[in-house]
């Protein structure tokens, strides 16, 4: 799906997605097909279940985001000094 059919579908809820296609440019992320895995009425419903599905799927792309928004604007940050393995 792409970010206004989601808009369409699931009007005025926290939605939790996956991106299926996407890429970088400018230190943006720029998701051009993703899939919806859940909505919610309630933000904190919606971190916790994107918590969630980041914890048990570190390697997947999750992001939650309100369908009230225009666009997705998804900002990329750089990453410096040492994560624990």
């Amino acid at each position: 799906m792409r970010w206004e059919e989601v808009k369409q579908a699931y009007p005025d809820k926290w939605v939790v997605l996956e991106a299926m296609e996407a890429y970088s440019s400018d230190n943006n992320r720029i998701v051009e097909d993703m899939a919806v895995l859940d909505c919610f009425d309630d933000s904190m419903e919606a971190l916790r279940r994107h918590a969630e599905l980041h914890k048990k799927k570190p390697d997947r792309e999750f992001y939650f985001f309100h369908t009230s928004r225009e666009n997705l604007d998804i900002h990329e940050k750089k990453w410096t000094g040492l994560r624990r393995i």
